[in-house]
C-alpha cells in the first residue's frame, strides 16, 4: 500500500525551493511543469500563520457556512473541512488579499490574469487515523473547462512523512480527467460523477519512483496542478494536522453549467464565461468578464 511505502521512505521527494521575498525561480516553475507539484519552503512567516489561525477560530465557531465535520466510528479525532469561507471570515480574507499568497501563485499559472477560486481549510485532529483522502484529481470535481487551475496548500503544523500528502508524479501531463471519487464511501458513486470519464488508473500499482511526498513545517506551501493525482493518509499523530489552501485559476479557465457542490457554482455565470465574478474575484492582471 502507498501509505506504508510513503511511511517507509521508499517514495521520492517532492522537489523543494525557497520562497524568500516572494520570488519564484525558473527551476521551481520547470519542476512544477514536469512533476505537477512543488514545495515552497518558508513561504509564510508566523505572523501570517497567526492570521489564518484567527480565521480558524471564527470558521469553527459558525462563521463558515460550508463547514463539514466527519468522525469515523473507530477514530478518536475528527476531520473538519471548510470551503469558500473568505467572504464571511475576515482573517481568511485578510490573508488572501493582503499577504503575498497571490504573488507566489501567479507565476505557476503562466496567465495574463488570475482569479480566486476558493479557500479550503483541512483539520485532521489527533488520532483521526482513518480520515484518509483517496487518490483523486481536484479538477474532476470542478464545473470548469481549461487547465490553468492550481492548489496552494499551506502547512499550519509540522507534518511528518507518515501523514504527508503524496502525489503521482507527472500525472497532470496527459490532460485526461478521470471520474471523481466519493470521499466518504468508496463503494458509492460520487453524487455528481461524470461516467463518460474513465475510471481511475491503478495508482497503488505504480512504481515507487512515481510517488512523491515530503515532510513539511508550518509556513511551507505545496503547489500542484488541479490535474495532478494526490491522496493523503489519516492522522495517526497525537496532535492536530492542519492546512489552509487557496485555489486559483488562470486565463484558459471557463465556467461550465454542470452539477457540482455549491462551493464551485455561481448563478451569475454561464457556460463559456471566464471565471471572474463577485464570488470568484479577479486578483491579478485584467480581463473582460466573458470569453
Amino acid at each position: 500500500m502507498l501509505k506504508e511505502r510513503l511511511a517507509g521512505g521508499r517514495s521520492q521527494r517532492v522537489r523543494e525551493f525557497p520562497a524568500q521575498d516572494g520570488i519564484i525561480s525558473e527551476s521551481a516553475l520547470s519542476a512544477y511543469q514536469e512533476d505537477g507539484v512543488v514545495c515552497l519552503r518558508d513561504a509564510f512567516c508566523q505572523n501570517w500563520l497567526d492570521v489564518i489561525e484567527r480565521g480558524i477560530l471564527q470558521a469553527l465557531n459558525g462563521a463558515s457556512e460550508n463547514l463539514d465535520v466527519v468522525k469515523k466510528p473507530e477514530d478518536k479525532g475528527q476531520f473538519s473541512v471548510s470551503s469558500q469561507a473568505w467572504q464571511n471570515v475576515g482573517p481568511f480574507r485578510e490573508f488572501i488579499f493582503k499577504s503575498h499568497a497571490a504573488d507566489l501563485a501567479w507565476p505557476f499559472l503562466e496567465s495574463r490574469y488570475m482569479s480566486l477560486f476558493y479557500d479550503f481549510l483541512l483539520i485532521k485532529e489527533a488520532k483521526s487515523n482513518n480520515a484518509e483522502t483517496p487518490w483523486h484529481q481536484d479538477h474532476a470535481y470542478y464545473p470548469l473547462r481549461g487547465k490553468k487551475a492550481i492548489n496552494c496548500w499551506i502547512a499550519l503544523d509540522p507534518i511528518p512523512l507518515s501523514t504527508a500528502l503524496r502525489f503521482w508524479r507527472g500525472s497532470h501531463k496527459s490532460g485526461v480527467l478521470y471520474r471523481a471519487v466519493n470521499f466518504e464511501n468508496s463503494e458509492l458513486d460520487y453524487p455528481y460523477v461524470r461516467k463518460e470519464r474513465p475510471e481511475l488508473p491503478d495508482i497503488d500499482g505504480t512504481k515507487d519512483e512515481k510517488v512523491l511526498g515530503t515532510e513539511m513545517q508550518p509556513g511551507d506551501m505545496l503547489v500542484w496542478s488541479s490535474y495532478t493525482f494526490h491522496s493523503a493518509p489519516g492522522n495517526t499523530l497525537d496532535r492536530r494536522r492542519a492546512a489552509f489552501s487557496v485555489n486559483w485559476v488562470g486565463d484558459d479557465i471557463t465556467y461550465e453549467e454542470t452539477p457540482a457542490i455549491e462551493t464551485y457554482l455561481d448563478s451569475d455565470l454561464k457556460t463559456g464565461d471566464r471565471l471572474i465574478s463577485e464570488k470568484f474575484p479577479l486578483i491579478r492582471g485584467s480581463a473582460e468578464r466573458t470569453a
